[in-house]
C-alpha cells in the first residue's frame, strides 16, 4: 500500500505540480486548499506525511502545523513546510510550530523527493 501524503496550499498550480511529482514517485496524494479542509482530511485519512504552505488565508501553515500536533491526531506525522520567505525567523517559527523540515521556494526537486522519502520512512 502506498504512503499517503497530504499537500495543503491555496494555489491550485502548486497543488497540481507537487501532486503529480509525488504521484510519479508512487505516493497516494490528497490535496487541500485551506487549513480547515486539511484538518478534516487529515482526521479522516491520517496521512503518513503532510506538506504545508506557510502563506494561506484564514489559517496559515504555522497555525495548521500546531493544530496537527494535538488531538485528535493520534500519531505524529512528519510535516514539511514550504515558504517563499527565506529568513531565519520564518524557519524558526516553522520549527517551533512542530515542522520536521522547512523548504524555501523554489527548491531542488530531486533533493526534495529524497528528503520526503527519508521523512516518511522515519515517521
Amino acid at each position: 500500500m502506498p504512503y499517503k501524503i497530504l499537500i495543503v496550499d491555496d494555489n491550485d498550480m502548486n497543488l497540481t505540480l507537487l501532486s503529480k511529482i509525488l504521484e510519479l514517485e508512487g505516493y497516494q496524494v490528497t490535496t487541500a486548499l485551506n487549513g480547515m479542509e486539511a484538518i478534516r482530511l487529515a482526521e479522516q485519512q491520517m496521512p503518513d506525511l503532510a506538506i504545508l504552505d506557510v502563506m494561506m488565508p484564514d489559517m496559515n501553515g504555522y497555525e495548521l502545523c500546531r493544530k496537527m500536533r494535538h488531538p485528535p491526531f493520534v500519531k505524529k506525522i512528519p510535516i514539511v513546510m514550504l515558504t517563499a520567505m527565506s529568513g531565519d525567523k520564518d524557519r524558526q517559527e516553522a520549527l517551533d510550530a512542530g515542522a520536521n523540515d522547512v523548504w524555501n521556494k523554489p527548491f531542488d526537486m530531486d533533493l526534495f523527493k529524497r528528503r520526503i522519502g527519508e521523512l516518511i520512512k522515519k515517521g
